[in-house]
C-alpha cells in the first residue's frame, strides 16, 4: 500500500506534500507525489516542451521530501483532468490515503464545480484527507501530542465507515476523539414524541440526554489510545456550516466526515455534508466513502429490550409469546397500552389484565416486565415514540395480515410503525379463520 498526494506546486500543495509526507513516515509507506497535466493543452502543437520544467520540479520536490523525511517519494506526472485522475491514482494502487490541499494555486468557481478538493472527495473511493494547515498532523505523526479528532456522525454507514478509519488512526498514533451529533431540533421532538414548545436556543436537556444515550451507545467502545468526548449539538441551518463551525470551536485539528458518494445530479438536489464542510471549515477535513472500509463481518443481533404494544384484543396478544420469546433469559419487555384520542376510555382494571398477559415463565428466565400506559394522538406514534425513548431493540407487534393496498385503505397501524420505526419490527399475523 502507498500514500498518493496530489501536487499543482502551490505553497497550499506543498502543506499538504508535508503532511503526508510526515504520515508516510509513521505508517512506513511509500508516498507518490502526484501532478496532472491537463491534457487539452499538453497535445497542443508547440507546448509539450513547456511542462518538461513541471516534471523536473516535480522529481526535485519529490527528492526533498524524500531526504526530509526518510520516506520513499516517487514522482508521478498524469494527463487528464485532476480531480479523476487523482481518484482513479490512488484506486489503481490501493492508496490507505489520498491527500490534497483545501486550496489550489488559482481561484475555483465554488458555485458550480467547487475546487478540485471538493470533487476529488465526492469521486474517491480512497479516505482523502483536505489539509489546510500541516503543523498539527507533523506533530501527531511524530508522537509529540495526540491528535485532536471531531467525527460527525448521523449513525449511518458512512458514519460507521468513518468511525472505523478514526480507530486506524488512532492505531497509529493516540487521537483525542469528539464524536458530534447535530441534531435538528423540531424532528426529534417529533421522534420522540416530545411535547411542549421547541427551544429556539437547543434541545431541552430531556431530548438531549436521550440523543446522548443513543449516540453512545452507537459508538460503543472506540479502540485505539486516547480521549473520547461525545457532543450532540442542536442546528437549525445547514449541518455542514455548523460541523465546521464547532470544529473551528473546539480547535479540532481534524474535522473526519463519512461520504455517500451520490451521482452528481442528487449532490445538486440534497447537497453533500462533506463537501459543504470541505467549503467552510478552517481546518483539515478528512473524508471517508463508504466502500473505503471493509465491511465488519455482521454478527448476531441480540433482542435484550422488545416493546410489545397490545390493546388487550386476542389478535394483538397473539404477539407477546413471540415478543418474550426475541428476548429470551435475561431480557427486558416493555408491554404498552395506548390510549388513543380525546374520548378513549382504557378498562377500569387495565393494568392488573396487562399483568395477566405476562407469561409465568418470564420470571424464572429472569426476563423483566414493564408496564406502560400512555396517552397518545394515534397507536403507532405512541408505539414509535416509546420505542425510541425506552431505546428497545426491537417491536413486536400483531397484523391482520392485509395485502400492500388494503392496508393503505385501512390506514394500518403496523403499517405506519413499520414505516417510521428505526427498530426492526416483528409482525405477528393473525391465525386464518
Amino acid at each position: 500500500m502507498t500514500i498518493v498526494c496530489g501536487t499543482d506546486f502551490s505553497e497550499n500543495a506543498a502543506q499538504a506534500a508535508r503532511a503526508a509526507a510526515a504520515i508516510a513516515q509513521s505508517v512506513r509507506e511509500p508516498l507518490q507525489l502526484v501532478h496532472v497535466l491537463g491534457k487539452a493543452l499538453h497535445e497542443l502543437p508547440g507546448l509539450a516542451a513547456l511542462y518538461e520544467p513541471m516534471r523536473v520540479l516535480l522529481a526535485e520536490q519529490a527528492e526533498k521530501l524524500a531526504a526530509e523525511f526518510a520516506v520513499e517519494v516517487e514522482p508521478v506526472v498524469l494527463e487528464g483532468v485532476a480531480d479523476e485522475r487523482l481518484a482513479e491514482q490512488a484506486r489503481t494502487v490501493q492508496a490507505r490515503l489520498l491527500v490534497v490541499s483545501a486550496l489550489g494555486a488559482r481561484e475555483q468557481d465554488h458555485w458550480l464545480l467547487g475546487s478540485v478538493a471538493e470533487r476529488v472527495v465526492q469521486r474517491a473511493q480512497t479516505p482523502t484527507l483536505v489539509v489546510r494547515e500541516a503543523a498539527s498532523i507533523q506533530a501527531w505523526a511524530r508522537g509529540e501530542r495526540p491528535l485532536r479528532v471531531m467525527l460527525g456522525v448521523d449513525q449511518g454507514q458512512s458514519s460507521l465507515s468513518a468511525l472505523h478509519w478514526v480507530e486506524t488512526l488512532r492505531a497509529i498514533r493516540p487521537c483525542d476523539v469528539q464524536i458530534v451529533q447535530v441534531a435538528w431540533p423540531i424532528g426529534e421532538h417529533a421522534r420522540f414524541g416530545v411535547k411542549g414548545p421547541v427551544e429556539l436556543e437547543g434541545l431541552r436537556p430531556d431530548l438531549r440526554l436521550l440523543l446522548e444515550r443513543d449516540l453512545r451507545a452507537w459508538v460503543g467502545a472506540l479502540k485505539g489510545p486516547g480521549e473520547v468526548s461525545f457532543l450532540v449539538s442542536a442546528c437549525w441551518g445547514r449541518f455542514d456550516a455548523h460541523l465546521a463551525q464547532l470544529a473551528t470551536e473546539h480547535r479540532a485539528d481534524l474535522l473526519v466526515l463519512g461520504t455517500h458518494q451520490r451521482a452528481w445530479a442528487a449532490r445538486v438536489w440534497q447537497g453533500s455534508v462533506s463537501r459543504g464542510a470541505v467549503q467552510n471549515c478552517s481546518g483539515n477535513v478528512a473524508c471517508v466513502p463508504r466502500s473505503a472500509v471493509a465491511e465488519q463481518a455482521p454478527s448476531i443481533a441480540r433482542f435484550r429490550s422488545v416493546l410489545i404494544p397490545t390493546d388487550l384484543s386476542p389478535l394483538a396478544n397473539r404477539a407477546i409469546a413471540a415478543g418474550y420469546g426475541l428476548v429470551g433469559i435475561a431480557g427486558h419487555v416493555h408491554l404498552l397500552y395506548v390510549i388513543a384520542g380525546e374520548h378513549a376510555a382504557p378498562p377500569a382494571d387495565l393494568r392488573e389484565r396487562l399483568h395477566a398477559l405476562i407469561p409465568p415463565s418470564a420470571e424464572a428466565l429472569g426476563i423483566v416486565t414493564q408496564l406502560h400506559v400512555v396517552d397518545e394522538a394515534t397507536p403507532w406514534e405512541g408505539i414509535c415514540h416509546h420505542a425510541a425513548r425506552w431505546a428497545v431493540d426491537a417491536i413486536c407487534m400483531a397484523t391482520h395480515g392485509h395485502s400492500a393496498a388494503l392496508g393503505v385503505l385501512l390506514g394500518s397501524q403496523a403499517q405506519q410503525v413499520v414505516g417510521r420505526a428505526n427498530q426492526p419490527v416483528l409482525l405477528v399475523k393473525a391465525q386464518p379463520d
